[in-house]
């Protein structure tokens, strides 16, 4: 689907420049409330306790600061809370407004309670995505987004120009969700490539 990536700083970099993409943005406005963030590249700020601190994104909500925090993983391992808990210190020292957490996977239980207490934020970004190829998912509005500019699936383009598609990924998860409820399944929870495979389904009909 996407070509490989195994770079961390590769990943850093794509996912900066895909939370800037307007494909993108319109639902960090949406899910976030964020309407006008423009990311920013690396950054070291110093924080109360007088301890300098290295993020890999920020953005201002009007003058608060947001920080982001991008975690490439190349396994099934999910964020875990200690992770969390460090990221969620930083955000209070430097005064942030709250964090953002980008990763390619979600997070562990105890994780997900720390993001929920210090309202750190979750965007899953596939860990072959790049600025061009992307697969975007927001779980706590169970929203995705995925955008290609290159062939996929059969799926082709018109006098061989490149164009961007961008994928019914939500009417995808629904219908995914429906399906395996009229199995007697109650199942919610799909992988990337089963959603793409559902939307591609549905732009062929």
């Amino acid at each position: 689907m996407l070509e490989n990536q195994t770079d961390w700083k590769k990943y850093e970099e794509y996912t900066r420049a895909i939370l800037n993409d307007e494909r993108v943005k319109k639902y960090l406005e949406e899910n976030f409330n964020l309407p006008d963030i423009k990311i920013q590249s690396k950054q070291k700020f110093t924080g109360k306790s007088g301890t300098e601190w290295e993020v890999d994104g920020y953005g201002y909500d009007d003058n608060y600061l947001i920080l982001i925090e991008c975690k490439q993983y190349k396994s099934e391992i999910r964020v875990d809370q200690n992770l969390l808990a460090a990221f969620a210190y930083i955000i209070k020292d430097v005064r942030a407004k709250y964090g953002i957490i980008v990763t390619t996977v979600g997070l562990q239980s105890g994780a997900k309670k720390v993001a929920d207490a210090e309202n750190i934020r979750l965007i899953e970004v596939h860990q072959n995505s790049t600025d061009e190829n992307f697969f975007v998912r927001f779980p706590e509005h169970n929203q995705s987004v995925a955008a290609f500019t290159d062939k996929i699936g059969g799926i082709s383009f018109a006098l061989g120009t490149c164009q961007t598609t961008t994928y019914p990924l939500h009417e995808a998860l629904q219908r995914l969700i429906q399906e395996s409820w009229s199995q007697g399944i109650n199942r919610t929870d799909f992988s990337d490539e089963e959603i793409l495979e559902e939307a591609k389904k549905i732009m062929a009909e």
